[in-house]
């Protein structure tokens, strides 16, 4: 006769699943910081590049983005905060180095579709929020 009670299988199954979907979620996290917040190389450097990168990425629906800074490096060079390049605290961590920002500020008066963007640019350090050594939220220039 069959025990009752608990599948050790179903059980293990389970747990393996649900640790997939966190992986995948952290991959997806990742996805989407560098969508949002990585150019590189610079893909432009005219008035209109906030004005563009914004709108292919996706910032500018339902609502026109504030404020959205894209570092131009390497995926890799950032990835490297969360890891050897940088002082964690935490879930943020500053980088060691300075990396070439884009700061892309919306101008009063846009519109969803219509969204008018301001670019500044600086060399600064950066602090980012990591999860599973991989950075998944941008959060301020040091």
């Amino acid at each position: 006769m069959a025990p009752k009670g608990p599948h050790p299988l179903l059980f293990l199954t389970l747990v393996l699943l649900a640790a997939c979907l966190a992986q995948l979620s952290e991959g997806a996290n990742y996805r989407q910081f560098l969508n949002r917040h990585v150019d590189f190389p610079k893909s432009g450097n005219d008035r209109l590049y906030c004005n563009r990168i914004m709108q292919r990425r996706g910032l500018t629906r339902p609502v026109c983005k504030p404020t959205n800074t894209f570092i131009h490096a390497p995926a890799n060079q950032v990835q490297a905060i969360c890891t050897y390049a940088g002082r964690c605290h935490g879930r943020n961590c500053d980088s060691n180095a300075s990396f070439s920002l884009t700061i892309c500020r919306v101008r009063p008066g846009s519109r969803p579709g219509r969204c008018v963007y301001r670019a500044s640019t600086r060399n600064r350090r950066i602090r980012v929020g990591c999860r599973q050594r991989l950075p998944v939220h941008f959060d301020r220039i040091l």
